[in-house]
């Protein structure tokens, strides 16, 4: 199982992107194109948070 789904750069250009801070317009295009072809990455996200919820975590 990873650990992470961003790498340490992809965080950071998301979180400029979410802070409307100075970000890198193509990358951010990138990665949301990533982001929302990716129906398995939300399904084991939810999955992800519903494990944690069950055990109080």
């Amino acid at each position: 199982m990873r650990k992470f789904i961003f790498t340490k750069q992809e965080r950071a250009v998301l979180e400029s992107f979410l802070t409307a801070t100075n970000s890198d317009k193509r990358e951010v295009s990138r990665l949301l194109d990533k982001i929302k072809g990716n129906s398995v990455l939300f399904e084991d996200v939810y999955l992800y948070l519903q494990v944690r919820k069950s055990l109080g975590s």
